[in-house]
């Protein structure tokens, strides 16, 4: 059986993979290795993960292809997506995808994958997480205002204000890592799917994969 690596950006994505995805994955029946990886972004002194040049990516996926018996997806924030990535579109996740596929030969076991518009969109699946972290019902309402106007998360738009992440900073001093994994032990994978189309598809495509 091939193994299943997921390429992230930062150590938000790293968590909600490793505690909250993996474990979904394995009790659908995806009984693989299953290893989150952080992008790198200088080999010799290890850095890690950010706002990603597409040529890190690249390098990752190259090296990773060429350990052999693997299938590789991504995880990535459409927001301030850098402009070199194959394909690029400021609209189409879409085609950016289909772009970054070709790009690698379209190599059959690679899925990649670009969260419209940010992770953070899909804490807005449930109003549910924000109750859990915040003691406030004026910041809980001004949430709820907000998952009321986008009943699809995925359309919370990507702008330098309005992203999602920034939606939350401008309401309660919002920590990516830890704020985001205590919304996730309240919202589960199935909530976010959904409400989550585009998420959905993705989770689909990983669990219906022929890792043979």
């Amino acid at each position: 059986m091939k193994r299943l690596v997921i390429l992230v950006e930062g150590d938000s994505e790293l968590v909600f993979v490793n505690k909250f995805l993996n474990p979904y994955l394995v009790s659908h029946g995806l009984n693989i290795s299953i290893n989150a990886q952080k992008i790198i972004t200088n080999n010799k002194l290890q850095q890690k993960g950010g706002n990603v040049s597409y040529r890190y990516l690249r390098n990752d996926l190259i090296r990773i292809e060429s350990q052999g018996n693997v299938v590789i997806t991504t995880l990535l924030d459409f927001f301030r997506l850098p402009n070199d990535f194959p394909g690029y579109s400021i609209t189409h996740c879409e085609h950016i995808e289909q772009a970054m596929h070709l790009d690698l030969d379209s190599y059959p076991n690679y899925i990649p994958y670009i969260q419209k518009y940010e992770f953070e969109t899909l804490l807005f699946s449930s109003i549910e997480g924000f109750e859990f972290l915040l003691d406030d019902t004026d910041k809980i309402d001004e949430i709820q205002r907000i998952i009321n106007d986008y009943p699809n998360p995925e359309d919370i738009n990507g702008g330098a204000i309005t992203s999602p992440s920034n939606r939350l900073k401008r309401i309660f001093p919002y920590d990516k890592v830890n704020d985001s994994e205590l919304i996730c032990t309240e919202v589960s994978i199935e909530t976010m799917r959904s409400k989550c189309p585009r998420f959905n598809n993705w989770i689909n495509r990983l669990l219906t994969h022929n890792y043979n």
